[in-house]
């Protein structure tokens, strides 16, 4: 075979494997009513072939179509978008949030505006979703970093489906500073779910496990070689060191994907998207390997991104969907401006990439 043939097939084989921007999923969170925009974008596969979009902070019907722009601050602590079956026309997504009293987030367990949640993960199990709910609180002290901080035992969102009510919370047991949450996976009657601890730079993973019949608890934990009731016994399955504290797990293909991202804590940090997959749901995991690159760019910088998360429900010809979130530009490019900003510096992006290339 000819040099420039062999090159011309080999360029090819590249361009397939390669991951893509996916425009069509990025345009539905690009909406002018009900959701605006927000971080977050946890999944849950709905039994009725539609999914359940779980949102952080998030701006609810503030954008002026005059200017474009929305508020530089959020109303609600999170919001919920129930997604049609393959339906990408925001028009046909219902936005969920709550009625109050105070702050009307959608999945609210204390009246008191200074405590309140941001999902995580989820999963359906017959007419109920359960939704991870993280427990959080507003700083009190400057001391507090980004002005949260985690209080108390995390609590279990219930959800009638299909009228997307919110029916209940339960509080959850004590797990030892572990936020789960992040990755969802039934096998049979037991539901895994997998959770990280965050310590310094250094994230470590982890996995627990409840019967179906059971999700409120109580647990058992992995301990690096059987099933433990003792949260105090767990033991990791993977670890990195600088990234951004954002691992998401998810099975795909036969495989465990395990989802994070270059640490990045402000404006023009990392900005790569790393996958690593192992054979058993306990790990090993293999080396993370980048995937892809955010090129989200205004004036040249880059923004502070997070929560890379992967989609099995939606697979097509181009692949896995993906998601990012990302939250302005920081110091580094003036995108508050007189109190309003581009609400697409605080969306939501996608993109796609073959299974091939998930090793």
């Amino acid at each position: 075979m000819r040099p420039l043939i062999v090159c011309l097939l080999l360029f090819g084989s590249a361009l397939a494997q390669a991951p893509r921007k996916d425009t069509v999923v990025t345009h539905f969170f690009r909406r002018t009513a009900g959701h605006i925009a927000s971080d977050g974008g946890y999944s849950i596969p709905l039994s009725s072939g539609g999914s359940l979009w779980l949102m952080g902070d998030s701006h609810i019907d503030d954008f002026d179509p005059a200017t474009g722009t929305v508020p530089c601050l959020f109303q609600v602590r999170n919001a919920a978008l129930s997604q049609p079956r393959g339906d990408w026309d925001w028009h046909h997504t219902t936005t969920l949030t709550g009625n109050g009293p105070g702050i009307k987030s959608y999945l609210k367990n204390n009246p008191n505006d200074l405590y309140f949640t941001w999902p995580s993960g989820g999963i359906q199990i017959k007419d109920t979703i359960y939704i991870y709910c993280n427990s959080m609180k507003n700083a009190e002290s400057k001391l507090e970093g980004f002005g949260f901080a985690r209080t108390g035992n995390d609590f279990m969102a219930k959800v009638t489906f299909p009228d997307m009510k919110v029916a209940g919370y339960t509080t959850l047991q004590d797990f030892d500073s572990i936020g789960f949450g992040v990755g969802f996976i039934q096998e049979g009657r037991w539901v895994y779910v997998y959770g990280q601890k965050v310590t310094g730079i250094r994230v470590d993973l982890f996995v627990a496990r409840f019967d179906e019949r059971q999700p409120c608890g109580p647990w058992q934990f992995w301990d690096g070689a059987a099933w433990s009731a003792d949260v105090h016994k767990i033991k990791p399955i993977a670890h990195q060191s600088g990234i951004d504290g954002t691992f998401q797990v998810t099975k795909i293909d036969g495989r465990y994907l395990l989802l994070s991202s270059a640490l990045s804590v402000g404006c023009d940090q990392g900005k790569d998207i790393y996958a690593a997959t192992a054979r058993k749901l306990t790990g090993p995991f293999s080396t993370p390997q980048t995937i892809y690159t955010i090129d989200d760019t205004v004036q040249g910088h880059y923004p502070f991104f997070y929560l890379a998360t992967a989609h099995p429900e939606d697979i097509n010809g181009d692949g896995l969907l993906f998601t990012y979130s990302i939250n302005g530009y920081g110091t580094c490019a003036a995108t508050c401006v007189n109190g309003r900003m581009n609400p697409d510096y605080y969306r939501l992006k996608a993109f796609r990439l073959p299974l091939a290339s998930i090793k």
